[in-house]
């Protein structure tokens, strides 16, 4: 999800002209945090590193970039950025994979690109919320497309190409956790579908607290950042 509160109603206006397909409850309010004044005779102790930090801080090649997806489109955009990074810094520039760190960040709308066919199979609520339609049937895709196709029929543009050669991707757990509360709905269990989401990532995936704590950490660490949209 981003801080920004047009894009969140924009979200939640989706969800709930969608709730027909979704059969959601009313959309949850955004989940805040009020910031906190430390007195100002009191110096702040830095944090300690947690398990994000440490994360990001064992990827030490040279070029390091994470590339941020927040819309349904930003998902596939992501994608071909990121095997454009890799693909033509090595047949320009003479780079090679293991030069190169890169991320992919899932979050927003774009969170569902980080569950398997599985999750896109059993709920058919993530082509209808994000209009994504499988170029092979022509209807609502029931799987994760870019795990089977090349985005816009590039060669290695797709989620396994990517994976081999080293990139990684994050998946937004705020994002998991507000889709969990939608499909759901008045009487399903929220937490244990977001359990079963967290539990069917793609391949060199990790769930990040949200989305935008990945991007911060990220920065925090080094990567360069680019918006795929």
């Amino acid at each position: 999800m981003t801080d920004s509160t047009t894009p969140r109603r924009s979200f939640l206006a989706r969800v709930a002209t969608s709730a027909a397909v979704v059969g959601a409850a009313p959309a949850l309010a955004a989940i805040g945090c009020a910031p906190t004044s430390a007195s100002s005779s009191t110096p702040t102790t830095p944090p300690t590193g947690d398990e994000l930090d440490t994360w990001f801080a064992s990827m030490k090649a040279p070029y390091k970039v994470l590339y941020d997806c927040v819309q349904a489109s930003g998902g596939p955009d992501g994608i071909i950025f990121a095997r454009n990074f890799m693909k033509f810094s090595g047949d320009k520039l003479g780079t090679k994979d293991a030069d190169m760190n890169v991320v992919v960040s899932f979050r927003h709308f774009a969170t569902p690109y980080g569950y398997t066919d599985a999750m896109w199979a059993k709920y058919p609520q993530f082509a209808e919320l994000l209009k994504v339609q499988d170029p092979t049937t022509k209807k609502p895709a029931a799987r994760n497309i870019p795990l089977h196709d090349d985005v816009e029929g590039e060669a290695g543009a797709n989620l396994p190409a990517l994976a081999a050669r080293g990139v990684q991707f994050t998946v937004c757990g705020a994002a998991t956790e507000f889709i969990a509360k939608i499909l759901a709905g008045k009487t399903g269990d929220p937490k244990a579908i977001e359990t079963e989401l967290a539990a069917n990532l793609i391949p060199n995936a990790r769930m990040v607290p949200a989305g935008v704590v990945g991007v911060q950490r990220a920065q925090k660490a080094g990567f360069a950042y680019t918006f795929a949209g």
